[in-house]
């Protein structure tokens, strides 16, 4: 069943993930803080700070959640104290007292967007948990359990799932942005809920998180294919995909296109697996519940989205055909390291590892900074800069942190 002829050594692989996580760790100890409070996201290919008027929810909540993740895993209370800073900003400037959750962004003179969006009001939840692991701060736990309840208005509870893009009162908005549905929001909100979770052990919490995970298995995978898709109508038929508003895609001034009908994403359906294999822990005490599934979307992506030259990721392509997309980003990227690096540990197929290894390697010549250690947003296949910076209002550390710690982790069991 498995080819055990493998170039991948866990234990070298492991030393070098270390070393980049103390890097990214050292990138953002620099220079993450805002001494006007918040945090600083935007940086240019030399990691120089970008100053902007705006901060976005998108944001701020990942750098708190890089912070608060890595204060706790390192018992280091200066870390721990670069969260409060970023927690204490969230709550004076994004939390809407009047009516619950957070608001989209903010800037010198209050709020600038005071839309609720199920993308800010998820990482709000992420960010909060874990915050509150951290720091043991009963306001934090406590803001978590309302952020929790206050999503809850965004609900649909004809179809079921959520909508997604609401105004400041939690009204979907009256474009075609307000009445779609997307997996990647979904996924969102599996993280958010198994964060949630896993904290508390809450019966409804545990309720909400298997009611996500069903939904998104049952509707949102495509049949024939088994791959993840992209946008849905409220009864979940799957939609032409448009370009939402307040995304990073509307927000790009070039490339501001939606991905095809017909196309998933390698990065997507990867990070989908490691993701169902977290909520299967908390939920069923088994990560490889899943294991078929995960085993399926990872060799998926290693037949059509995996480059066997170069190594790498690409962007997307279609479910039954090699990939349209060729362009290597680096949030795909980061999330095929623990993608494959969790099909492997399910499934022992060597494949896996040596894409892990593959991805890897492309990462440290082209998409990681040589000493700076974050990474460039985006490449060609080839690795020539398409955006060689290092940081924007919707990146902050989350992917490139958490791909280290989550492959630390797995290293970590495999060299036992």
């Amino acid at each position: 069943m498995t080819d055990n002829t493998t170039l991948f050594d866990p234990g070298q692989a492991l030393e070098r993930v270390e070393a980049h996580l103390d890097g990214l760790q050292a990138f953002w100890v620099a220079r993450g803080i805002d001494p006007a409070g918040g945090y600083h996201t935007v940086f240019d290919r030399d990691g120089m700070i970008m100053p902007t008027r705006v901060k976005s929810l998108i944001a701020q909540t990942r750098i708190l959640w890089t912070y608060a993740s890595l204060a706790r895993l390192r018992g280091d209370e200066s870390l721990l104290e670069m969260a409060d800073h970023g927690f204490a900003f969230l709550v004076h400037q994004f939390l809407d007292s009047e009516r619950g959750g957070w608001f989209w962004s903010v800037d010198e003179s209050g709020v600038r967007d005071p839309a609720k969006l199920m993308y800010g009001q998820s990482f709000a939840l992420y960010a909060l948990v874990a915050y509150a692991r951290a720091s043991g701060d009963g306001a934090a736990h406590d803001l978590a359990l309302a952020t929790f309840e206050e999503m809850h208005k965004a609900a649909d509870v004809a179809d079921g799932g959520f909508w997604e893009n609401l105004d400041a009162s939690w009204a979907p908005e009256p474009t075609e942005s307000g009445r779609r549905k997307s997996l990647d929001i979904h996924m969102h909100l599996l993280e958010s809920f198994t964060a949630l979770a896993a904290l508390t052990g809450d019966p409804t919490h545990r309720r909400r998180l298997d009611e996500v995970r069903r939904l998104i298995l049952g509707k949102m995978i495509e049949p024939v294919g088994g791959t993840g898709g992209n946008q849905y109508a409220g009864d979940f038929t799957p939609c032409e995909p448009i370009v939402i508003d307040r995304t990073w895609i509307a927000e790009r001034t070039t490339d501001a296109r939606a991905p095809g009908h017909f196309t998933t994403s390698y990065g997507h359906n990867l990070e989908l697996g490691w993701l169902l294999g977290d909520a299967d822990e908390v939920l069923d005490g088994d990560r490889g519940r899943h294991a078929g599934l995960t085993d399926h979307m990872a060799e998926h992506a290693l037949g059509f989205g995996f480059d066997h030259e170069l190594g790498g990721v690409y962007r997307e392509g279609p479910p039954d055909a090699p990939a349209t997309d060729t362009d290597k980003e680096f949030w795909q990227n980061a999330e095929a390291l623990i993608g494959f690096l969790h099909a492997y540990e399910l499934t022992g197929k060597t494949a896996y590892a040596d894409a892990f290894a593959g991805t890897w390697a492309f990462a440290e010549r082209h998409l990681i900074h040589p000493s700076l250690h974050e990474w460039r947003i985006r490449t060609t296949r080839t690795g020539e800069p398409v955006d060689d910076s290092l940081g924007n209002q919707w990146t902050g550390g989350y992917h490139t942190v958490r791909a280290a710690m989550e492959c630390r982790r797995r290293l970590s069991r495999l060299v036992g």
